[in-house]
């Protein structure tokens, strides 16, 4: 000690290093225990810059405020699809507010989904420490180099961001101390954060049509946007709102200064998928490339799963329907499909139902040879053929289960047999997959798979004439005709059947009556009369829509003759309603009346909810058009509930139509109004699948 020092109090441990020994007594040795060295270094401020406005998610941010404003953990988990956005948002979210974290800002890429090598956590936690000061020399072990963090981190107000994780490692020693926050970004939902830190998670999802038009108007410019709005707005459809693809289009339009959004959209449709556009520009990024880092971190079965779902023909994946296709146990399925949405590659919907990205499927599509051989991927598309026919089949059975069936193969037959809907399941199937009807098709005529085409046209026949989808009708119908004459003779008068009702339907009337015409000539001349009398009862529609009503009549009873004649007592019904439609036409209500009620009792016996339906409808329209208003319209309520029960928007608003000028010939105001009152409400709540 200095002479002109002394009196001065000291720490005379300043200068002695930690565990040196500072006395022997007769209590035992006294060492000195020392914390790792705060050196005065500057505050850290790690963040990257260049990030400006965020577009489409407010929503996000304020849920990011109550995240990290609380009095809890102030951890915050953004995750979800590549290219979401995920960098951007906590980025952007913490430049607005370094105010909150006077004491450092730090920011570390773990490189997880990168074609960069990963970032070690202790290679990050050195470099956080030396910002705060502590060297390496201060730690006597490694052990305790994550609690030396937290105590650095601890009582202050820092922000640590940890972007671009894979598991919950990446974290673990990353996390700063009480009253620091931190904001995680992966790919992957990291539960551990949830268990233990109470972390707020937020999927980031992407972007509405007018949020994606609005960043390719912040990036391009408003004005050259705004003068084709259109283009805009296609574009921003056909990529779903994908922040990254989208920005990358924006670059393009940015770089060739001469296109406008017309040549990027029709750079974007040329290919077979919009990433032949959007990865050959150079940028320095690619989409597929990015999809592909989080692709490549799954196990093989699992992406083999995930490959197998991309040739589903639609966008919507089952549990229950994917794990028929691979021949799985359901749950096994649905363990996977879960994985495979915590890790960003497709969205869970609801229970045991996800949705997978265009993008995601573009990148599959561009990749699959390079996972699956051609003897693989041939081997799915035939079971997901399978599949979709024997679903279709069991779901046409629920909408019409007294249909004369007609024979599948082994396997459909298994699975048909192993399911049941209930109408509106069966519905709800149909109405997913009409979108693809067409493709599947498509796919098995161009393998040759006659029988699938032929047997999937006439599964789907019903739905469709009963939703009255005419163009769609008409496309699978001339398909399904193409394959039975290139290949399944035995289905050509199905088909013709099946085009004819369509031709009909398209007002195409000439040529729908050539092609009932060979039907019936083709059942004559085989001796078969099991579908005789549906023929039969397309010609009476036929007739009834080209006015020949004393022909509509013939046909009608000529159908119900021969279905009694064949014990179809639906059939019989049915026919029964096509006369019954022709009688009222040519004013004989008496006789019209006597039918209906006839074809009500066949239907009610039969638990026919279609047929009971249509006759009740048929009289109503008796009551009405006979001028015995009270009766038509205790006909026609019952039909609108019977119609209602089945779903058929359509059909309720024809009935609704008769019902309010029934009520406004008698007067009554008050069910004027109710029938206004549900029509209002139809057109407000319609389906969106519903053709217009």
């Amino acid at each position: 000690m200095n002479p002109e020092q002394e009196g001065v109090p000291r720490n005379i441990a300043e200068r002695l290093s930690a565990n040196q020994l500072l006395q022997v007594g007769s209590s035992g040795p006294i060492y000195v225990q020392r914390s790792p060295s705060m050196n005065r270094a500057e505050v850290p401020h790690m963040l990257p810059g260049g990030v400006g406005r965020v577009i489409g998610r407010s929503h996000l941010l304020k849920a990011m405020d109550d995240a990290m404003g609380s009095s809890g953990s102030r951890c915050c988990v953004l995750w979800g699809l590549a290219g979401a956005g995920k960098t951007t948002l906590a980025l952007a979210w913490s430049g607005s507010r370094l105010e909150n974290y006077p004491d450092g800002q730090f920011f570390v890429d773990m490189q997880a989904y990168s074609n960069a090598p990963r970032v070690e956590p202790r290679d990050a936690l050195r470099t956080f420490l030396a910002a705060l000061g502590v060297s390496r020399s201060d730690l006597h072990d490694d052990t305790g180099w994550g609690n030396a963090f937290l105590s650095a981190t601890a009582g202050k107000r820092c922000l640590v961001i940890i972007d671009n994780v894979s598991t919950y490692d990446d974290v673990r020693e990353l996390v700063p101390g009480v009253g620091s926050s931190l904001i995680v970004t992966s790919r992957r939902a990291v539960p551990e954060l949830i268990i233990r830190h109470q972390a707020q998670v937020l999927k980031l999802p992407l972007l509405s049509i007018e949020e994606g038009i609005e960043l390719l108007a912040e990036r391009v410019g408003f004005v050259r946007v705004g003068k084709d709005n259109h283009s805009a707005t296609r574009i921003v459809e056909l990529l779903e709102g994908h922040p990254l693809a989208l920005a990358i289009v924006a670059a393009k339009l940015a770089v060739h200064t001469t296109w406008d959004l017309q040549d990027a959209l029709a750079g974007i449709q040329s290919g077979d998928t919009p990433l032949r556009f959007l990865d050959d520009a150079d940028l320095g990024i690619e989409v597929g490339r990015v999809v592909s880092w989080s692709v490549e971190d799954l196990d093989p079965e699992t992406k083999y799963v995930l490959y197998a779902a991309s040739m589903l023909p639609n966008t919507e994946l089952s549990s229950a329907v994917l794990r028929l296709v691979l021949d799985q146990d359901e749950s096994r399925c649905d363990r996977t499909l879960r994985a495979l949405s915590l890790a960003s590659l497709i969205d869970e919907i609801s229970r045991g139902h996800y949705r997978m990205h265009d993008i995601i499927r573009a990148y599959l599509s561009e990749t699959r040879t390079q996972v699956l051989n051609a003897e693989q991927q041939i081997d799915i598309a035939r079971r997901i053929r399978i599949t979709y026919l024997a679903l279709s089949f069991a779901a046409d059975q629920a909408i019409d289960p007294n249909r004369s069936a007609i024979t599948l193969g082994e396997d459909a037959q298994r699975i048909a047999g192993e399911v049941r809907f209930t109408v509106p399941e069966a519905l709800t199937w149909f109405s997913a997959i009409t979108p693809s009807m067409v493709r599947l098709m498509d796919e098995a005529s161009d393998t040759h798979d006659y029988e699938f085409v032929t047997r999937f046209a006439w599964c789907v026949n019903t739905y469709l004439y009963w939703r009255q989808d005419i163009p769609k009708t008409l496309e699978v119908q001339e398909r399904a005709l193409q394959a039975a004459l290139a290949g399944d003779h035995p289905m050509e008068a199905h088909c013709r059947r099946g085009l004819g009702r369509a031709l009909a339907d398209a007002g195409r009337l000439s040529f729908a009556k050539e092609q009932l015409l060979a039907a019936l000539s083709i059942e004559s001349a085989r001796g078969d009369s099991s579908q005789t009398a549906s023929t039969q009862h397309a010609m009476a529609e036929l007739s009834l829509r080209s006015g020949s009503y004393a022909q509509a009549l013939r046909w009608g009873l000529r159908a119900a003759r021969e279905s009694r004649r064949n014990n179809n007592a639906v059939r019989e019904a049915r026919g029964l309603y096509d006369a019954a439609r022709a009688l009222i036409e040519l004013g004989r209500y008496t006789w019209a009346e006597d039918l209906g009620l006839r074809s009500l009792a066949i239907c009610e016996e039969r638990a026919n909810a279609y047929g009971r339906a249509l006759a009740l409808r048929v009289l109503g329209t008796v009551g009405v058009k006979s001028g015995d208003l009270e009766k038509g319209c205790t006909w026609l309520e019952r039909a609108w509930r019977a119609e209602e029960a089945l779903g058929n928007s359509r059909s309720v608003r024809a009935i609704l139509r008769q019902l309010e000028y029934a009520y406004t010939q008698v007067g009554n105001d008050n069910a004027v109004a109710e029938v206004h009152r549900v029509l209002r409400d139809l057109d407000r709540f319609v389906s969106t699948d519903e053709p217009r």
